[in-house]
This record gives C-alpha cells, sequence and structure tokens, in this order.
C-alpha cells in the first residue's frame, strides 16, 4: 500500500494538476425500503431547487440494476476543477432543502472524487447519457501500471470499434486511491456483447506491463434516469 500511495502522489504532482476540468464527485444513496417512490419525488423536488437556484452544474442520476450494490441511487457531476467545489450554490439552502425532501426516505451511504484520465478516455462524454452505462471498478497494486494498462485498453477497445462512449477515471479521494472506474455508455443491453469479454484484453494487457499488477475487477450496470437528472444547457457534441 505504501508504494502505491508514494507513487500515486508522483503522478498526482506530475499530470493530475494539469486537468484543469476532470474532477467529478459522486454521491451514492439506498432508497429506505418501502420509500422507493418517495425517495424518487423528494429527489426530483430537490433537483428543482437547484434549477430555482441558478445551479450551473450538471447532474446525472443513475440507478444499480446489477451486483450487490443492485438498487442503490448514484448521482454525480462532471468536468470540474478543484476551485468549483470551494463555491456551490447556496450550501446552507441546499442542506436544507436535503433534510426536507431526501433524507427521511433515503440513506446518504458515501461520497467520493474522482479525476479523468483523459490519456485513457474517448473525448464523447454524452454517452455518460446512454441508456445504460457499465461500471466497471479495477483495484490494482501499482499505479503506473494501472495508467499505461488503461491507455492500451483505450487502443485495444478502438480496434474493435468500441471506445465511443469509454471514460476511465481514477478515485483521489473517499476510497482506495489504488481503483480506476471504467464507465462505458450503452445504448442497449445487446451492446453489452461488444464490451462482455473485457477482463480478457484487461489480462493479457497486465501480462504485458506488468503482471500481477491488476487486483480485483467488479462489473456492475447503472440504468441512467434522466427525469432524476438536471443539466444547465443542452447536450453538445463535445460534452
Amino acid at each position: 500500500m505504501a508504494a502505491c500511495l508514494s507513487a500515486f502522489f508522483l503522478l498526482f504532482t506530475g499530470t493530475a494538476l494539469a486537468q484543469d476540468h476532470g474532477i467529478a464527485a459522486f454521491s451514492i444513496w439506498r432508497p429506505k425500503a418501502g420509500m422507493e417512490q418517495r425517495f424518487e419525488a423528494g429527489y426530483k423536488q430537490h433537483l428543482q431547487w437547484h434549477q430555482r437556484n441558478g445551479d450551473k452544474w450538471d447532474w446525472y442520476g443513475w440507478y444499480i440494476i446489477s451486483g450487490k450494490n443492485f438498487g442503490q441511487f448514484v448521482d454525480a457531476t462532471f468536468d470540474h476543477a478543484w476551485n468549483d467545489f470551494d463555491h456551490p450554490v447556496n450550501p446552507a439552502g441546499d442542506g436544507a432543502d436535503n433534510n426536507l425532501h431526501t433524507d427521511p426516505f433515503g440513506d446518504y451511504l458515501t461520497a467520493f472524487k474522482v479525476t479523468r484520465m483523459e490519456e485513457a478516455s474517448s473525448t464523447d462524454t454524452i454517452g455518460l447519457r446512454s441508456k445504460f452505462t457499465r461500471l466497471i471498478t479495477i483495484k490494482f497494486t501499482d499505479p503506473d501500471a494501472a495508467r499505461k494498462i488503461l491507455i492500451q485498453l483505450k487502443e485495444k477497445r478502438a480496434t474493435k470499434g468500441s471506445t465511443k462512449n469509454f471514460q476511465c477515471f481514477r478515485v483521489v479521494d473517499g476510497d482506495n486511491l489504488c481503483q480506476r472506474l471504467i464507465m462505458i455508455g450503452l445504448p442497449d443491453l445487446s451492446s453489452f456483447e461488444r464490451t462482455e469479454n473485457i477482463e480478457e484484453d484487461l489480462a493479457e494487457i497486465e501480462r504485458l506491463v506488468k503482471p500481477g499488477a491488476i487486483r480485483e475487477i467488479i462489473s456492475e450496470m447503472l440504468l441512467y434516469r434522466g427525469d432524476m437528472s438536471l443539466f444547465a444547457e443542452l447536450p453538445s457534441s463535445h460534452r
């Protein structure tokens, strides 16, 4: 773990600070049993509060529909600089509205931040609004090997025509720093076939870069909820 942290900080000072607007913040909720509909209604009301208060951040909402976290709700906001989080819209009012509309009906489980690995991601982040998103969490033993593996994975997927909507993120706060997240937008479940064997691609690349660099791979499916999302502007081709 010490080696992982040491190498992480070298990478952080060398590359991550150059990414001005690559930070994303995630929050995870678990609707209380029997209160799922009230949670959804309350969360939508809370998004309306953000809209009324002139929030310029984009908010994405998904439900996890596979794996041990089935039923949990994920919200996220992308494309931030660190100083954005020093100036959120009306924090006191935000907290008060949360206390009124969401907290009574859902348990707030965790919050964490990530930075997008630009060299290992496609530029088409509009794919995060796909009907489904395959979320792959990879735990590495070596962050430098992780970077090399994920860059090569993107290149390998490009040869298979499946890098569109392909985003890689590095956890920087709130969870294990040796984790990387891959988010792949899918228009339908039949598209899952194009990424079905991604662990085989990872294993092949790992053998060439550094055997044993990957400790664990977890796959979950997210269902996008446009009615539980909020965007300050209309979608554009570069977002």
